[in-house]
This record gives C-alpha cells, sequence and structure tokens, in this order.
C-alpha cells in the first residue's frame, strides 16, 4: 500500500512539474533596430536621398531650417556628396569639383558601406553628432579654397530629421540603391576633381523589346514615341539617359522632383537593364 501510494505521489509530482513547464511563459526580445528598418520605406528613403526637403518627401514643410536648407542646397543633399550611383568621387562625381555653391563630393562609397556595414551602424552613423556641421552653419561664407572645413562635412541630421526618416534613408542605401555595373559599362580614370568618366554598354545585357514594352507602358505619355517631347537639360530623354545613365537610373526609379513623375514606378534592376537597353538604341531613340 505504501508503495502504491509512493507510486501515486510520483505520478503526481510529476504530472505537475509537467503542466508546469508546459505552462511556462516564454519571452522573446525583438530588437528594436529591426523593427524599425523592416517598417522603413525605400521609396521615401530615396526620394530623400535625393532632396530631403522636397514635397514628396515626409519631411515636415514647416520646418525652421527649411529656408537655410533650400538656398544651400547642395550642401544637404546625400547625392551631392556621395553621387546618384553611390560611388562617391571614384563614380561618376570624379570630375565634380567644389565651387562656392556646392561642397567637395566625399570619399565614402555609400553603395559598398551599405553592403559592408549593418542597418544599425549606417543609421548611427547619419544620425552621428561628432564633426558634423550644425544647421545654422552660414554657408554663404564657403570657399572651397580657403573656407571649406564646416562646408564639406556632413550636416548634423539629428537636429532636422526623424529617426524614421534616417531609417527609410538607411532602408534605401541597402534594399533600393541599385549596384549600376549591372546597368551600364564605365571607365573612370584620373582623380578627383580632375577625373573622367566615359559610360558604354548601355543596359549591358537587358532584352531591348522587353525595355520597349516598358516605355510604351511607363514612358511615352509624357516624352513621346521617341523620347524627344521633354527637354532634359538640353538633350533628349534617349541621349539624357546614354550620357548620364548614373543619374537617369534614379529618377526613374525615385523620380524626377518637382514634376509630374514622382517615383510611381518600382523597378527592379532586370526591368531597369531592359528600359536601358531599349533606349541606348540611337534610331528609335535619337539624339
Amino acid at each position: 500500500m505504501k508503495l502504491f501510494n509512493s507510486l501515486i505521489a510520483v505520478t503526481l509530482v510529476s504530472s505537475t512539474m509537467f503542466f508546469s513547464s508546459c505552462n511556462k511563459t516564454t519571452t522573446t526580445t525583438t530588437d528594436p533596430a529591426q523593427v524599425a528598418f523592416e517598417k522603413a520605406s525605400p521609396s521615401n528613403g530615396g526620394i530623400m536621398y535625393d532632396k530631403f526637403w522636397a514635397t514628396e518627401s515626409t519631411f515636415d514643410q514647416a520646418n525652421a531650417n527649411l529656408a537655410n536648407i533650400d538656398a544651400n542646397g547642395n550642401f544637404f543633399r546625400c547625392k551631392q556628396c556621395h553621387g546618384w550611383d553611390g560611388l562617391a568621387n571614384t563614380g561618376a562625381y570624379n570630375s565634380r569639383g567644389p565651387k562656392t555653391t556646392r561642397p567637395n563630393v566625399s570619399g565614402i562609397t555609400l553603395y559598398d558601406m551599405a553592403r559592408e556595414e549593418s542597418a544599425q551602424t549606417i543609421f548611427n552613423q547619419i544620425k552621428g553628432t561628432t564633426g558634423r556641421r550644425d544647421i545654422s552653419y552660414d554657408l554663404s561664407t564657403y570657399d572651397p579654397a580657403t573656407n571649406n572645413v564646416e562646408g564639406d562635412k556632413m550636416p548634423n541630421f539629428s537636429q532636422i530629421l526623424t529617426d524614421a526618416q534616417i531609417w527609410d534613408i538607411v532602408k534605401f542605401l541597402k534594399n533600393g540603391m541599385f549596384d549600376v555595373s549591372e546597368l551600364y559599362d564605365a571607365t573612370y580614370t584620373g582623380t578627383y576633381p580632375n577625373g573622367t568618366a566615359v559610360f558604354s554598354n548601355v543596359g549591358r545585357d537587358g532584352n531591348e523589346a522587353n525595355g520597349n514594352v516598358i516605355f510604351t507602358a511607363k514612358c511615352v505619355g509624357c516624352h513621346g514615341a521617341d523620347g524627344t517631347i521633354i527637354d532634359l537639360e538640353g538633350k533628349t530623354l534617349g541621349k539624357f539617359v546614354r550620357t548620364k545613365p548614373n543619374e537617369a537610373q534614379h529618377k526613374v526609379k525615385y523620380g524626377h522632383l518637382g514634376s509630374p513623375m514622382t517615383g510611381q514606378f518600382d523597378m527592379t534592376v532586370s526591368e531597369m537593364k531592359d528600359l536601358y537597353k531599349a533606349l541606348a538604341n540611337t534610331t528609335n531613340f535619337p539624339d
């Protein structure tokens, strides 16, 4: 009898332990940075990379610093210092020297950095305050030869951008920026700011027929069947793409800000290659 009672006691204890184990609450820690990155918009990030204070972005148009930023735009635009291609002064901007109205191009290639560093590290770099230019700095005194130290610094974005907006830029850099070497061939010679960039093989191994379908569906309404309706810096659409493929790819995907073309084309790298291949045809899209 005692043995029987002992067995019952052991069984009850075991059962209690089993149910206690099953009912135990498991807690998991969610990384806030990962959540913020997943929620971020690469489309808004692409717009902000071009001009973060544009009306097409989420920037507060009532921001007290807007007038100063707009008056000195080149000192605040990401693309000015890092290039449309993300290759900074080693890419297409290897000849874009400073002026009183724009700073030196950075030596930091954001495309490479975005592939090598974590999202959190990039966020920290953008929001960092050490060695940054205060938003109130008088940029009218900038001179590339005699007074360029502050003007060449990265702006203190912690003063003007929200965390969500910075995460959008991070998302663009990591998930939305094209590897332009897949879109065209480029030969970069010389050293900044006296370098040269020569573009060729625009569209590379893209499919021209597919590119023509994309053009007809998305572009012909504004640019016309041969891309000559809208003047683009004195160029037809075909010539603009062939001479500035580093810039055109960004504007096709994220929009030409201040125009009806505002980032409505969520294109893959394969589709962009196809479109570029079509626009490389000088007969169909003449200079």
